[in-house]
């Protein structure tokens, strides 16, 4: 009858014991995306999808981010802005993600320019986030992809600080379809939430003072054109 070895039982209870307490370790890195809910009465997101960070705790390695994180479409039907808020666990440091996004303007007027914030809650509760807290887009680097310029072309001209983006310079016409806006997001450990706020911005009306110069501008020209054909 082979005999009972207490200390190769034990030593394998341990071993076993280790194993467990890593894997539950990984399964709660900090720095992850682990959720993602919208918050917006003018638009829709079709679909998101955070992949795991295989490269966690990557905070300014050169390069575009090998962290993905896809959000397929978002329909706006009317201006205003869109809270994507995110939650979040630690990992022990700051996970820098890549965000690809598809955008489709369905709101009847072109816009001029596409404005991005981080902060945290939403809605009336939105607070930006501060300068050195470590959220930010890719600060201070930013040599992630940062384009809001794609396909046909909209937005060449990109203005970026810690905490946020404009894109502007051309104008993105009512009935079409972004894909993909790119950015980078510092997420760093200590938050388990935070929202990435984005408002397309429409291209400005003329003003009723502009409007009145442009007709007194052309009833002059109107009157002198028919002054000459009297002549």
């Amino acid at each position: 009858m082979p005999r009972f070895n207490r200390s190769a039982s034990f030593r394998t209870l341990v071993v076993f014991s280790a194993l467990s307490l890593n894997l539950l370790a990984t399964a709660a890195r900090a720095g992850e995306l682990t959720g993602f809910a919208w918050h917006s009465g003018i638009a829709s997101v079709a679909a998101t999808t955070i992949l795991p960070p295989s490269a966690p705790n990557n905070d300014n390695v050169a390069g575009p981010s090998p962290n993905d994180v896809f959000i397929t479409q978002k329909n706006y039907v009317g201006i205003g802005p869109v809270d994507l808020v995110f939650t979040v666990s630690d990992t022990m440091g700051v996970t820098e993600y890549q965000f690809r996004e598809g955008v489709f303007n369905n709101t009847g007027v072109d816009w001029g320019a596409y404005h991005i914030e981080l902060g945290f809650g939403h809605g009336t509760g939105f607070v930006k986030s501060d300068p050195g807290d470590g959220l930010d887009f890719d600060a201070p680097d930013y040599d992630s992809p940062l384009d809001f310029n794609p396909g046909p072309g909209f937005f060449p001209s990109v203005l970026a600080t810690e905490d946020d983006i404009y894109a502007s310079g051309g104008v993105m016409p009512w009935l079409t379809f972004a894909g993909y806006f790119k950015f980078a997001v510092d997420v760093p450990d200590g938050i388990t939430e935070f929202t990435i706020r984005q408002s397309p911005v429409p291209v400005p009306e003329p003003s009723a003072a502009t409007i009145a110069v442009l007709g007194l501008l052309g009833l002059v020209g109107w009157t002198r054109r028919r002054r000459g054909w009297a002549g």
